[in-house]
């Protein structure tokens, strides 16, 4: 007697009624992990995937090399300036122990070789310029303001709420821990994002007290280095456009300096010197 033959029918069977089970189970769902969970050495993760993701796209992001000419000029002026506006977030002695920025991991400045004028931060400080709005600054203390006004809107959480507002904390967690699955987002999605994320007048007068604050606290310079700024808006101010100007900006921020001791530095001409005359 054919035994194999008479046990088809019992397994095909077997295996139609497993699908059926199996296709009336609800799908599984990944419990959502809160914004609040995503610690600092994840959000510096993340910022060197985004890193690496962004030094692959040489056409989108073309990089004036850090090398000679501008290594020792621009580069290093600016690096100078970055570390100084962002010295006391890096050191971050408020935040609890176990949720801190690495001491020891540098928060590096890029300058892209593009037209328009642009700046932006990705999580962990790592900050990207473009020669076009340097050519466009006049002083060091319009450039510190920029430099200040980026840098807190990454510490303080602004720049990842708008990026979990597009892409997840799961998924976050997942491409910050390189474990991310064919159809998860990748850290692709967000180098297409992170240079024209928008933020909202209420944010930008937010972060434009922030930025007073760590302006006065870290240097001598006048902290209204976005007066003459405010007033570029066009087509090719990209961080005018991403950054909502608002109309009134350098007065509604004058009066929160009544009494503030803060300097008056704007420049010794090392801008042009530096960076202008190297452009």
């Amino acid at each position: 007697m054919n035994t194999r033959r008479g046990h088809w029918p019992v397994i095909v069977m077997t295996a139609l009624v497993l699908v059926l089970l199996y296709s009336c189970l609800p799908e599984y769902e990944e419990p959502i992990i809160p914004p609040s969970q995503f610690t600092k050495q994840q959000r510096e993760a993340l910022g060197d995937k985004v890193k690496i993701a962004i030094a692959f796209e040489d056409e989108r992001f073309p990089v004036l090399p850090n090398i000679p000419p501008y290594d020792s000029t621009i580069y290093q002026f600016i690096q100078t300036l970055y570390d100084q506006s962002t010295n006391e977030m890096r050191r971050d002695r408020r935040s609890p122990q176990d949720n801190k920025w690495n001491p020891n991991r540098s928060w590096n400045i890029t300058i892209l070789n593009r037209p328009e004028k642009n700046i932006f931060v990705i999580p962990g400080g790592d900050l990207y310029l473009t020669t076009g709005l340097l050519r466009s600054l006049e002083t060091e203390h319009e450039l510190y303001y920029l430099l200040a006004f980026e840098a807190s809107l990454m510490n303080e959480k602004f720049l990842f709420y708008q990026i979990i507002n597009r892409i997840n904390t799961n998924a976050l967690t997942k491409i910050a821990e390189g474990s991310t699955r064919r159809d998860d987002p990748d850290v692709q999605d967000i180098t297409t994002l992170i240079d024209n994320l928008t933020f909202d007048a209420d944010q930008v007068r937010s972060l434009d007290q922030i930025t007073l604050d760590v302006i006065c606290e870290s240097s001598i310079m006048n902290p209204l280095g976005i007066s003459r700024i405010a007033d570029q808006v066009g087509n090719d101010w990209f961080w005018l456009n991403y950054r909502t100007n608002y109309t009134g900006r350098t007065d509604y921020l004058r009066q929160f300096l009544e009494g503030e001791d803060c300097g008056d530095f704007e420049t010794n001409g090392n801008y042009a010197r530096y960076v202008l005359s190297r452009l």
